[in-house]
């Protein structure tokens, strides 16, 4: 194999006079397809795809409905404004168009007059389902989505590693915080194989406890390139994840549904660098604003306060001289007044116990005449008594014998009386009043020597 490269490194296969130039190349096949013009369809069947609209014209993919191949078109704004339809993503249709050759670049593409959609491809109508199917899980709504972390430690990447989006990625983010770690997983980001390569990647970082945000990105392409981001399975995969999710596939015209359940989207892997990573010479530009801000506020506030400290120290130290001033003379007027006090404490006693003295030699003199005068009259009482004493004896048993004389003749008279009574009466009737006399002159005796022991009579 080398011999063979050294050999056709060294015996070139044409002549120099046989070697084309690009220009002599470019210039041949425009020919050729000028001459075959005949020869080429005016009218093309596919998918329109990757939609771009400038106020010159359209730029679009018709993408082959069995397969991935595309080939680009252009439709002038003036033929496109003279159809009342518009291209539409995902739409079959068939153009009528030419085929052009830009020798300038190699480039060719299908210049189209005009254009008929015929109905949607089985791919958008598959789109269209799974749209439907998320949007009733809410899983497209706003507030499904989470926020990404202010200051992430770990960040995930899901992109392949051939293609520029892992440098771009990478470079952002180490340009607006170079201490963050970044995991990344390797993945088909277009084809076939890609919808399970990227759910693949998503579930692994998904299962890593350190990873904070998880961003799932490729470079830009055609939209024929991205179907893959429309698959139900990565969709699925990334609405799935309990982890912040990125997502930025670099396409600005659609929506991919990927982007749609991500919790962020972004343009390019630098806007995605940009998104999950704080910038941090912003932040600690920031911070020390706020040092700086918190240093002046701290200076003022202890400032201010060792002011208002020493004014509230120089008014309690006046506060407090004005209050010994008023204690002392408290103080002194309490002195003063406690000898007042004392003094008229010791007048008042003196003069109430020489008052109590006097009342107390009075009363014994008052006391002592009135025991004489008592002990006086006592003995003037006594003799009187004692003179008495004979006169009531000689008074009662002359009253007495005075009573007893009176009694005596009333009794002889009633006797008397009795006895004229008795004369008068006979039997037992006489005899009868005769016990009721004497009876009654008992009685009359007993409530005469009553009175007499009574004093009454």
């Amino acid at each position: 194999m080398a011999d063979s490269q050294g050999s056709r490194s060294e015996h070139p296969p044409v002549t120099e006079e046989g070697v084309w130039s690009v220009e002599e190349l470019n210039t041949e096949i425009e020919s050729v397809v000028a001459a075959a013009q005949d020869r080429l369809p005016s009218y093309v069947i596919g998918e329109i795809s990757d939609v771009n609209r400038y106020g010159f014209g359209t730029f679009f993919d018709l993408r082959d409905l069995n397969d991935d191949i595309t080939i680009a078109c252009i439709m002038w704004a003036p033929q496109r404004d003279a159809v009342s339809q518009e291209l539409t993503e995902g739409t079959e249709t068939i153009v009528r168009a030419t085929v052009d050759f830009y020798e300038d670049d190699g480039r060719t593409q299908l210049s189209v007059r005009t254009f008929w959609p015929v109905g949607e491809s089985d791919r958008t109508a598959d789109l269209a389902a799974l749209r439907s199917t998320l949007e009733s899980k809410g899983l497209l709504d706003d507030a499904a989505t989470r926020p990404l972390p202010e200051f992430p430690r770990h960040i995930g990447v899901v992109t392949s590693l051939v293609g520029s989006a892992r440098a771009d990625f990478c470079e952002a983010v180490r340009a607006r915080h170079r201490g963050v770690s970044i995991t990344v997983c390797d993945a088909t980001v277009q084809g076939d194989g890609a919808p399970a390569s990227l759910v693949a990647g998503i579930q692994r970082l998904e299962r890593e406890p350190a990873i904070d945000v998880v961003v799932v990105t490729r470079g830009g392409g055609a939209d024929a390139d991205l179907w893959c981001f429309n698959a139900e399975p990565v969709v699925r995969a990334i609405a799935d994840c309990t982890t912040p999710t990125v997502v930025a596939v670099g396409h600005e015209d659609d929506d991919t549904l990927a982007e749609a359940v991500a919790d962020r989207r972004a343009m390019t892997p630098t806007d995605a660098g940009v998104a999950v990573s704080p910038d941090m010479s912003a932040v600690l530009s920031d911070l020390t604003r706020v040092e700086r801000r918190i240093d002046r506020a701290y200076d003022d506030r202890i400032t201010d306060g060792l002011t208002a400290m020493a004014q509230r120290l120089d008014a309690g130290l006046e506060t407090l001289e004005h209050r010994e001033q008023a204690r002392e003379t408290t103080r002194r007027r309490v002195t003063d007044l406690e000898h007042r006090i004392t003094v008229a404490y010791e007048s008042l006693v003196t003069t109430r116990l020489t008052g109590i003295s006097t009342r107390i030699d009075r009363a014994e003199r008052t006391v002592v005449h009135a025991a004489e005068t008592d002990a006086v009259t006592a003995r003037a009482a006594r003799g009187r008594l004692r003179g008495i004493e004979p006169r009531i004896d000689v008074a009662y048993r002359t009253r007495v014998d005075r009573e007893l004389n009176t009694v005596d003749d009333r009794i002889n008279e009633a006797y008397r009386e009795i006895e004229t009574i008795a004369r008068v009466e006979a039997g037992r009737s006489e005899a009868r009043r005769l016990k009721i006399v004497v009876v009654v002159l008992l009685a009359i005796l007993g409530a005469v020597l009553l009175a007499l022991a009574t004093g009454v009579l």
